[in-house]
């Protein structure tokens, strides 16, 4: 039975799973957390997607407890421009708006249309071009009144992690300790002891790897093979700049935008006192000195410190092994595009903590992790390589190349994904396990061509529009009921 957990590393996955694991194991655990102040987090990963707010929530923190503290914004989603003929957005909204009525797929009316009549549908693109905001105690976009139905955000990833370890400490089965591991012994169970610079020894019953790309336990100690990714997405590097706000009022904008590049795209994430700002591109076709440059010319941000990152794309054929637990950076990374690594990251999270509580991670607890990690690494790889493999964008050799990619070079779990929904198995995207839902892929196959809808019979047509009639009614009223984005939180945050 597992009495001690040392969770080693003190990053952002590292403090998620500290104040997670708090609050929601059900026996007497004791977790220490190990950090090397020498190691920062990287800093930059300042959007999320929906999961990301409910596990803060789960973890017992109501959104006044740390939006206002880590300059959070609301985000409805991605707005992609460049990648195709026409901007595409992948929202943030629940599943069931997959349907326009309880008979009537989204992919069914609208595959057959524009671009720009989808997005006149989808409420949060309506809403989010509008610069107005949900409401902060729960009314979100579509009237769900619920503490934890507000969504996605943006935020300051450093201030994050400063709030979750200001909670942590104060827990009695808390303990953080501040060492530079040196030394670790194993034996055929996994990990028995690690050892510091200091010559003090820290053992448990479960070790969880949150040291980032380096992932230090699973894959240097354990020697879990990392499987790279450099073949299939190309981009390996990125370069982070922040911009001071001019007019926040127009800029601070409660959507994500990922704007096409000649190597790569770049990311503008509003949170409430700035904006952050980076370019992801692949270094076989673009120097960093070149790299800062461009990114510095499509901002207009000649004086703020700039961030170059290296990016470690792959994944871990398991991440329970033996007697740890890889989260985060250490378990696997597929790129920055869509804020996927923190839906990951709580995911993993919580598949541990329910192992744990079942009492299950020496029978079958790892085995469980293991196939739910590989189902949403296939999925959100599946995911982001189509963003690249259908656009159109076709006038620099990256996007040549990576364009010219086929679905073979896909782990075979991925292919069988996109032929699945380019195919229209519309099954797919109500498995439990989905990391995506229909609108948020059908949103990027309609937009790069690689899906097409069916003509409907006239009473069917006629049948739909009276729906889409109230829809757009709906919209309406939103957008006369919410106010604008900066100028809300401004007010609530003042409250608070």
């Amino acid at each position: 039975m597992i009495k001690n957990i040392i969770i080693l590393g003190g990053g952002t996955s590292g403090w998620l799973t500290a104040v997670y694991m708090l609050n929601n194991l059900v026996d007497d655990i004791r977790i220490t957390l190990i950090e090397d102040e020498s190691i920062g987090p990287i800093g930059v990963g300042e959007g999320t997607q929906p999961a990301t707010a409910q596990f803060l929530y789960d973890s017992n923190f109501h959104p006044t407890e740390w939006m206002s503290k880590t300059d959070a914004t609301f985000k409805y989603g991605v707005e992609v421009s460049g990648w195709t003929k026409d901007t595409y957005f992948v929202d943030n909204e629940p599943p069931e708006n997959s349907l326009i009525n309880q008979h009537l797929l989204i992919t069914d009316y609208f595959g057959t249309r524009t671009s720009k009549e989808w997005f006149d549908y989808m409420p949060s693109y309506q809403l989010a071009k509008k610069n107005l905001s949900q409401k902060w105690y729960g009314l979100d976009v579509n009237f769900n009144i619920s503490d934890r139905s507000y969504g996605a955000v943006h935020f300051n990833a450093l201030k994050i992690v400063k709030v979750l370890k200001d909670r942590c400490v104060k827990h009695p089965k808390f303990k953080l300790t501040i060492a530079k591991i040196k030394d670790i012994t194993t034996n055929e169970s996994g990990i028995t002891s690690l050892q510091d610079e200091q010559g003090n020894f820290y053992k448990a019953d479960l070790y969880i790897d949150c040291t980032g790309f380096s992932s230090l336990l699973l894959e240097k100690t354990l020697k879990e093979p990392h499987i790279p990714y450099n073949n299939i997405l190309l981009c390996d590097k990125a370069v982070a700049i922040p911009k001071e706000y001019k007019n926040p009022k127009e800029e601070c904008h409660p959507y994500t935008k990922a704007i096409s590049m000649g190597a790569g795209w770049r990311w503008q994430i509003p949170t409430f006192n700035r904006i952050g700002n980076g370019y992801v591109y692949s270094s076989k076709y673009l120097d960093k000195e070149h790299a800062e440059i461009d990114l510095r010319k499509a901002i207009g941000e000649n004086k703020a410190e700039a961030l170059h990152i290296d990016i470690k794309a792959g994944t871990h054929k398991n991440i329970a092994v033996k007697n740890v637990c890889a989260v985060g950076l250490s378990a696997g990374f597929i790129e920055p595009l869509e804020a996927n690594n923190l839906t990951w990251t709580t995911s993993i999270i919580r598949l541990l903590t329910e192992a744990i509580n079942r009492q299950a991670w020496e029978t079958n607890g790892k085995e469980f992790i293991n196939g739910h990690f590989t189902s949403m690494n296939e999925e959100i790889l599946a995911f982001i390589f189509g963003h690249y493999h259908y656009s159109s964008r076709n006038d620099t050799e990256f996007w040549k190349k990576i364009r010219s990619q086929p679905l073979s070079i896909l782990p075979i779990g991925c292919q069988k994904i996109l032929n699945d929904i380019c195919n229209n198995k519309s099954s797919f995207f109500y498995r439990n396990s989905s990391m995506f839902n229909l609108t948020q892929w059908f949103s990027m196959l309609h937009a790069g061509k690689a899906i097409t809808g069916k003509k409907l019979p006239p009473e069917v047509e006629k049948y739909a529009l009276y729906f889409i009639k109230n829809h757009y009614n709906r919209i309406e009223q939103a957008s006369e009921f919410f106010k604008n984005h900066y100028e809300y939180l401004s007010e609530a945050y003042e409250k608070n």
